[in-house]
């Protein structure tokens, strides 16, 4: 019988002190409860890219019922993926229980995976995640990482790799298409060969995946601080049609259109790499705005309707009918753009002159007001 090979742990290459002790807390109880406790998946991944995680996901070998009872300010969500939010403070902390992933049997055949919501053990639980670099778990009381896909090494040469084979991976969830480019854009790590040819294969299978799934997995895409060369990634494998079918019908009847589109979206670039967290009505905004403005244009419009703020509701409302976008977002984004007239009002408009003193008032103490100055800034620069 070959020998079982050791556990893959190392001690952590930086002070402790930077972990969230909320976060840390958490874990201490789960382990002091006689459970596996670890932070898992991004937050790991962000501290060992020396940058500042967003949020500290726990994973845990207690049921959900056991970690809710452990923590009275918690509560169980979720029907089919039962998870446990632990609240600390002002904080909430997301528990999950290990879970493994379906065995091959499980799997149908060009199906997304349905059998993902199984208890397993802490390696199955890193096992089935997508790429190595967010199979790393963190024992912040033994202060060592397990690494049982090799992400460690990955993240350290940069390299982006699939748990498993890419195909079989995507084909169980090809929402990890679109993962892999927030990666590659987001923290510069370079996909396989492999990947990328799974990725084009299998890039049709995100039709069946949940419109909402994808429209919010393209909103995150807007965050990396490089949605210009997410859109051309988008483009290159042939997913905007699927992911955002309207917008790609508009950007593909004319080859401005895109280049329009991604003068808009160096700027939105420009703000997260600054720090800034644009809302995600702006995100909306500017992701539709040029599609928006050419039909607010008569010389250009192809809606048979009339009224501005008939035509965003329109064409919103495809967004929304696929999507299940947040009603207050879509109404935001939509103001933004009907407030442009006012600020801004374009050449084939039949009044030029200036806004009365009364009227700029109304504007400037509008909620969206501010969002608004930062669209038009971001569209006149590149326009």
């Amino acid at each position: 019988m070959a020998p079982v090979p050791a556990l893959p742990r190392r001690k952590i290459p930086f002070s402790i002190q930077k972990l969230d002790r909320r976060a840390v807390q958490v874990v201490r109880e789960l382990q002091k409860a006689g459970y596996e406790a670890y932070l898992v998946g991004g937050c790991v991944r962000d501290l060992l890219l020396l940058q500042h995680p967003k949020d500290y996901d726990i994973a845990t070998s207690a049921k959900p019922e056991q970690v809710r009872r452990l923590f009275r300010r918690s509560r169980i969500i979720g029907r089919r993926f039962r998870l446990v939010h632990v609240h600390q403070g002002r904080d909430v902390y997301e528990v999950a229980t290990f879970r493994r992933g379906p065995e091959s049997s499980e799997v149908a055949p060009n199906k997304p995976m349905q059998g993902d919501n199984l208890f397993g053990t802490a390696e199955e639980d890193a096992m089935r995640r997508d790429f190595t670099v967010n199979a790393l778990f963190l024992d912040p009381v033994a202060e060592e990482i397990l690494d049982w896909a090799g992400g460690f090494q990955d993240l350290k040469a940069r390299n982006l790799r699939s748990i498993g084979d890419p195909r079989i991976r995507f084909q169980e969830d090809p929402v990890r298409i679109l993962r892999m480019i927030k990666f590659m854009r987001r923290l510069s790590l370079q996909p396989g060969k492999e990947e990328l040819h799974a990725a084009r294969e299998g890039v049709s299978q995100l039709s069946q995946a949940a419109a909402p799934r994808l429209v919010e997995e393209v909103f995150r895409l807007l965050l990396t601080g490089d949605s210009v060369g997410v859109l051309e990634d988008l483009v290159a494998l042939d997913a905007l049609r699927l992911v955002l079918p309207d917008l790609h019908a508009w950007a593909s009847r004319e080859a401005l259109r895109l280049q329009k589109l991604q003068g808009r979206l160096q700027h939105l670039d420009a703000w997260v790499q600054e720090g800034d967290e644009p809302c995600y009505s702006l995100r909306l905004a500017i992701l539709y705005g040029p599609f928006v403005e050419e039909e607010f244009n008569p010389a250009t419009r192809t809606l048979d309707i009339k009224e501005k703020p008939q035509i965003v509701a329109h064409i919103f409302r495809q967004l929304q009918t696929r999507a299940r976008l947040p009603r207050h977002a879509l109404s935001r984004a939509a103001r933004i753009l009907l407030t442009q007239l006012r600020l801004d009002p374009p050449t084939w408009t039949r009044s030029q002159r200036r806004l009365r003193r009364k009227t700029m008032e109304q504007t400037v103490g509008l909620e969206w007001f501010e969002d608004s100055m930062h669209y038009l800034r971001a569209r006149l620069l590149a326009d």
